[in-house]
């Protein structure tokens, strides 16, 4: 069971100008350090979470990240924080803030993890960065902004660019909860639970396959029993962090800048995707990266098999981190 722990950062600047003035970044840490002559942790490693994730969600990819693993954190020290604007750390909701939290960008959830690397936890280099779908626009900001602070990234089910259709879907989502009463412009007292029922579901609808909604169900009672799995999640969402985490997205297009990356990368994709498909947007990731691998495998769970069926990726990771990219 991981330990979650925190850091706090003073008068935290986004790239809007505005200040947080004690951001709090949540982070847990498993393996072993090791230190270089200096004192300095040498063989750090960062996992960072999607979309509706936090620091425990590098526990789902215990199949490649673990003792003996791909990523075997016996030789690897794997810190894995929860991203700025998601609950644990600072949010509209865990601040009490509401919408007077200030919009963040992706550029900000990168740069607030550097701050918690380099002055929390005194690291000054990263042996590798690995990210699955939002976790994976982070890293692409890490590889832009702190271009020699890693030797390698691992980019699973992520794109430099949301695809239009991509953006459609967080839009509405959006939309439906902006325009539901009980949301009230963001001033709710008790969270807008039937609302973020019906996102949950809108999101249930593309995160599985195509064959997945057909072949997994033998009816449509289990079908909405499997959607009313996805509303319990929901649950644990807060309206406003939601909006603030979609809009952040909303901006995420690096297709000027995507070719300037030169940190070897492992691009991992899935052909049943339908949130990061494979035509729009796992190859023009791969084409415009200046030094990258590319891995694709199938899984009946659509975007979910970036952790459902992560160990179908163990082989080409493990092939991949056998290069030694700080040798």
């Amino acid at each position: 069971m991981l330990e979650p722990k925190n850091h706090i950062i003073q008068d935290f600047k986004l790239e809007s100008g505005d200040v947080i003035s004690n951001l709090s970044m949540e982070y847990a840490v498993q393996g072993t350090k090791q230190l270089d002559k200096h004192g300095n942790i040498a063989n750090a490693f960062l996992y960072l979470h999607g979309w509706s994730g936090n620091y425990a969600s590098v526990e789902n990819l215990k199949s490649v990240i673990g003792p003996g693993k791909a990523i075997d954190t016996r030789k690897f020290y794997v810190i894995s924080p929860t991203a700025l604007g998601t609950p644990g750390s600072s949010s509209p909701f865990s601040t009490g803030m509401g919408t007077d939290f200030p919009e963040y960008s992706i550029k900000d959830m990168a740069s607030a993890q550097y701050e918690l690397l380099r002055w929390g936890l005194n690291i000054e280099h990263l042996q590798g960065i690995m990210g699955t779908s939002m976790g994976g626009f982070q890293v692409l900001h890490w590889a832009l902004e702190y271009p020699d602070f890693t030797d390698f990234m691992i980019l699973h089910a992520t794109s430099h660019r949301l695809s239009n259709r991509m953006f459609g879907v967080y839009h509405l989502m959006n939309q439906i909860i902006e325009g539901d009463a009980e949301y009230n412009m963001g001033k709710y007292a008790d969270n807008p639970v039937k609302v973020m029922e019906h996102v949950a579901y809108l999101s249930y609808l593309w995160s599985l396959s195509p064959e997945n909604y057909e072949q997994c169900f033998e009816s449509r009672n289990e079908f909405i029993e499997g959607v009313g799995e996805r509303k319990a999640d929901s649950m644990d969402w807060d309206a406003n962090d939601l909006i603030w985490r979609n809009k952040a997205m909303f901006n995420h297009d690096l297709t000027q800048e995507i070719s300037q990356i030169r940190v070897p990368s492992l691009v991992i994709g899935i052909h049943q995707d339908q949130i990061v498909d494979e035509n729009f947007s796992i190859m023009p990731l791969k084409e415009g990266l200046r030094n990258a691998e590319l891995f694709m495998y199938d899984s009946i769970w659509g975007h979910y098999g970036c952790i459902r069926d992560i160990v179908k990726a163990s082989g080409a990771i493990d092939r991949f981190l056998s290069k030694g990219f700080n040798d």
